[in-house]
């Protein structure tokens, strides 16, 4: 796969995020694709490939959502960070280190957005908050990058034949 498949791919996660994810709700919320995009390209395609897709998710989605511009770029720019973990080959799956990013990355990017609520004037409920919306998107999420990771996987495959020699 190339930059431009992944290109690609994101501003369809992004599309599909704005339009056709408030349909679909897990645990009471409505999952990130986003997210769960970007931590199965980071596991299966690599550390790369991943910092320039983060980058241009967030920009994408500032561009189309109803938060203010930027605000979905500093909510994904700790993803920036998580992109060692792979290549630190604490497991030999990649599968279970990027469960525990897509929990990790849903916390973070749920805290940055409550963040700049109350910089903004809000005042949330964190408790209530944390458990009505930040624990079930990371499980919601969790849940949605197993079908992605495996696609993501499947289609990074070569199945070229190979030769003995």
């Amino acid at each position: 796969m190339s930059y431009a498949i992944g290109l690609l791919a994101i501003l369809i996660a992004v599309v599909a995020q704005l339009s056709i994810m408030p349909a679909f709700s897990i645990f009471g919320v409505q999952p990130n694709l986003i997210i769960v995009l970007l931590v199965a390209w980071m596991a299966t395609r690599g550390r790369r490939e991943a910092l320039v897709l983060i980058p241009i998710a967030g920009f994408a989605q500032g561009l189309l959502d109803s938060q203010p511009l930027g605000l979905a770029m500093l909510a994904l720019a700790p993803m920036t960070l998580m992109t060692n973990v792979r290549e630190l080959r604490l497991v030999e799956s990649d599968l279970l280190p990027a469960v525990i990013l897509t929990v990790l990355a849903t916390l973070v990017y749920e805290t940055v957005i409550m963040v700049t609520l109350v910089v903004t004037g809000e005042h949330p409920d964190w408790l209530a908050s944390a458990l009505d919306v930040l624990v079930p998107a990371a499980i919601a999420n969790a849940l949605l990058l197993l079908p992605v990771y495996g696609l993501i996987r499947l289609a990074s495959m070569d199945l070229r034949p190979r030769r003995a020699f």
